[in-house]
Order: C-alpha cells, then structure tokens, then sequence
C-alpha cells in the first residue's frame, strides 16, 4: 500500500504547537487512513519553524513507500498478540503468569503508543510516571524494564521497530522505592516450626527446611528421586502441570542430612512403603499443592503457637545463611541451592546480622593485637627501600 509524502499542518492551540497529520491505524484488522493530532512542544522553548523541524523529523517514520499493518500498531496490541504468546511457548508456566502480572501493572502507562514511534525519551516517561506512584519498588522498575527490553527486542527482530532498542539507555529512576528486607528462617525457628505442624506437613516442611527446594520442586519430588542418601530434582510441579525445573543447575541432586533421613524414613513408612509415586500426595492420589497444605494445616498451627510465616522461599535463604555463618564457601553454598551463578546466592540468599558483623570485627581486632610491630631498624630499612 503507497503514501503519499505529507508535510503535516502546525498550528498554536493555547501554549502549544500541535501537528495535524494523517496515517493508517488498525481497527477490527483492518488498515484505515485517520486523521490525528499531535501536541509537538511548547509556544516558549520552539518558534514555529523550529515545530516544523521537529514535525517533519515525526513524519519520516510514516512517509515511507509502503506501509503495512504492522507499523501502525500500538504497543499493547503488539504485546498481547505477539509478545505474551511468544512468551508463553519459551518459559515456565510459573514464570509466564510472573509476566502477565507485571504487564496488567504496567499496561496503563503505554495506551495510545505505537510501536514504530516509542523512543527512549518515552521510555523514560513510562519509568518515571511508575516511580512517582510509589507503589513499584527498585526490583519491580528493574522487571518493568527488562520486559520492555523483550518486547522491543521481538519487534525489532520482526520488522515491528527500526533502530536501536529504546528501552537499553533508559534508567530506574533514582528516587523509586527499595527493596524490603526479605527474611531467612534460622535454625530456631525451623525446629519450633517442626515441633507444631503435625505429619505429613511436617515432612514437607522439614525437606523444604533442610533440603531448599522450591515449591514447585516440592511438589513434583517422587520416591524414584530420594536414592543413595540425596533428592534428585527432576521435575517442577507448577498449578498442576509437570515441567523441568527451573535451570540446567536446578536439576542437580541435593544431600540429605540424617534428620531429615529419619523424618523420611517415618513418611514413607506411614504410607505404606512405596518405592514410587508422589512424595508428597493429595487425596485423589495426584501431587499435593505446598500452598493448599499451608493454608489448611501449616499456617493455622504456626497462628496457635505464635509462630510467623516468611514463605517457602525463607528457607532456602535461611539455608544459604545458615551455612554461611558455619563457615561453608559461598560455591559451595551455591552448590545446595542449585544457583546457576554464585553471585545470586551472595546477593539474594545470604543474609547477615548485625551479630555477624560485630563477630567479624571481634575477629579482625583479635588480629591487630595479635600483630607484632617489626623493629624500629626493620621500619627504617622499609622507609629506605621505599
């Protein structure tokens, strides 16, 4: 479908130079030659010929030879209908929803945008406007960002957008809210939890405290996994669909202590001795649901003894931190959580106190007085050398 080269109409409305112009949108599938408005600055900062520049700077996008649908459509009908979908096929079913929920927050910001004309400078506005709201916090922006980055990279690869993707310079603003404290469940709290969550939640906690699943790999464990003293994770069980866990990493096999060898050991025997099936199964025989047994049996008993609940995750922080403060390295740590870098468990999963630091510096004062000044000959002969 031929243009025609158009230089568009600037004209004054109040304290602003607009542009009146034509150019395809789509509607109902369709490709329909309007008429629209743009607001292109104000009166103060440009003179009328400086508005034509910035007009006629707009309008090569839309003066091409051939136009086809794509480059009329706007960046919420681009992301729902090419870049959610393409999602959904390349990642977890935990992840995608992760996706949908992030795009529903930020859906409101980009209404009208299409997706050839979305620049950097726009970019930049849909992060500010979000910081200002104060309801998204540093992690979330960082999200919000990287999302776009996908959309725009596809769009790119398509023939959606020409150029360079615009969301690569764009910056977390400085001022957005930060990231709360997350909590790391100590060896207290996980004893006291398993001396009240009775069987088999009890269980399920206890390999969830000692051997730092994740909630889906808590779910999707079989007795065919639990060989040679170790939990060999196969599989994430997500809303009920089967998929491989989370990394290449995440499929790696994970010891298992003596307590939690014992506790096993009664789970099994309770059901009867099973060589196979699911670990942890609900009543119609399928793989139960972590969230359901916490709500009905975890959370109420945990309220009754004045115990409080910082979610499954909690523990596979409290196990990176535990073994932290033992002395472990960090490799290894990362070993046990199954991270495919290590710099995500020091970043994310080691949490030290305040009683860390203070130990660290008793540590460190030990070392000072326990240094030896050399002699003052020694000193003098260092000054010469140096």
């Amino acid at each position: 479908m031929h243009t025609r080269i158009q230089k568009g109409e600037v004209y004054r409305k109040g304290k602003k130079w607009y542009l009146r112009y034509f150019d395809f949108r789509v509607e109902d599938g369709q490709l329909q030659r309007k008429r629209l408005c743009k607001p292109l600055c104000c009166v103060a900062d440009m003179t009328k010929t400086q508005a034509r520049e910035e007009a006629k700077r707009f309008l090569e996008s839309i003066n091409r030879p051939v136009l086809s649908p794509e480059t009329a459509i706007k960046l919420v009908e681009f992301i729902e209908s090419a870049y959610l979908p393409r999602l959904k096929q390349d990642v977890r079913p935990s992840t995608y929803r992760g996706y949908t929920s992030l795009w529903a927050a930020l859906k409101p910001y980009c209404p009208d945008l299409l997706t050839r004309d979305v620049r950097t400078k726009r970019v930049q506005a849909i992060l500010d406007e979000m910081a200002r709201t104060d309801r998204f916090n540093k992690r979330s922006m960082q999200h919000v960002k990287f999302f776009l980055s996908g959309a725009f990279g596809l769009a790119i690869r398509n023939d959606y957008y020409t150029g360079g993707n615009p969301v690569t310079e764009a910056k977390i603003p400085a001022k957005v809210r930060g990231v709360g404290e997350t909590h790391a469940y100590g060896l207290e709290e996980v004893l006291m939890m398993l001396d009240v969550i009775p069987e088999p939640a009890r269980t399920l906690l206890a390999v969830a405290a000692f051997a730092a699943l994740r909630r889906g790999e808590l779910r999707g464990l079989r007795w065919e996994d639990y060989r040679n003293a170790e939990l060999h994770v196969g599989r994430s069980v997500w809303n009920g669909i089967a998929t491989d866990p989370k990394t290449e990493e995440s499929k790696n096999a994970v010891p298992v202590i003596p307590k939690l060898a014992a506790i096993l050991a009664a789970h099994r025997e309770r059901q009867g001795n099973p060589i196979s099936g699911w670990i942890f199964p609900n009543g119609a025989g399928n793989a139960a649901d972590p969230n359901n047994v916490l709500q009905r049996v975890i959370l109420p008993a945990l309220k009754r003894n004045g115990i409080l609940w910082h979610g499954w995750h909690a523990f596979r922080r409290g196990v990176a931190t535990n073994l932290n403060r033992l002395g472990v390295p960090d490799k290894i740590i990362q070993r046990v959580l199954r991270h495919s870098d290590v710099a995500i468990t020091q970043a994310a999963y080691i949490k030290p106190e305040d009683k860390d630091s203070k130990a660290a510096m008793e540590k460190f004062e030990t070392a000072v007085n326990a240094t030896q000044l050399p002699p003052i000959s020694k000193v003098a002969e260092m000054k010469h050398v140096m």
